[in-house]
């Protein structure tokens, strides 16, 4: 596929994170897919598609309200996407993420087959928790 139409899948794909469309997800992703986010955060490190799929089921059950995202600057080239975006939660806890994100995504056979997800990592922990305070908690 071209660099517009991996543009297209990407964007479509981002629409279904925003809406929490956990069907949408799941067909624009390959069954192989991986999802890396930053480290640091409770949410860091690789994912595999189920795995990821469920923690976005269970980040989508916090909502207080849908979730708003905003694409900035995609740009694409061969099988890459990069897009940047800022966006807002509101939890069922009162607390509110003001999210800027990096996404790297590749896209293999019009899917996309893996995610590199660079965030604010301090914010995120402050809202969603750290891997320490999830630790002391369950000990």
């Amino acid at each position: 596929m071209g660099t517009e139409a991996n543009k297209i899948i990407v964007r479509d794909f981002i629409k279904g994170i925003e809406t929490g469309d956990l069907n949408c997800l799941a067909l624009s992703t390959t069954d192989d897919a991986t999802f890396w986010v930053s480290p640091t955060t409770i949410g860091s490190g690789t994912r595999l598609k189920d795995d990821w799929l469920q923690s976005m089921s269970a980040m989508f059950s916090t909502l207080a309200e849908p979730m708003t995202l905003e694409v900035g600057d995609v740009t694409a080239e061969d099988d890459r996407v990069s897009v940047t975006m800022v966006g807002r939660m509101h939890l069922q806890n009162g607390k509110v993420y003001n999210g800027h994100w990096h996404m790297l995504l590749f896209l293999r056979d019009g899917k996309i087959s893996a995610m590199r997800e660079y965030l604010d990592t301090y914010h995120a922990g402050e809202i969603f928790g750290f891997p320490e305070a999830a630790a002391q908690r369950a000990a």
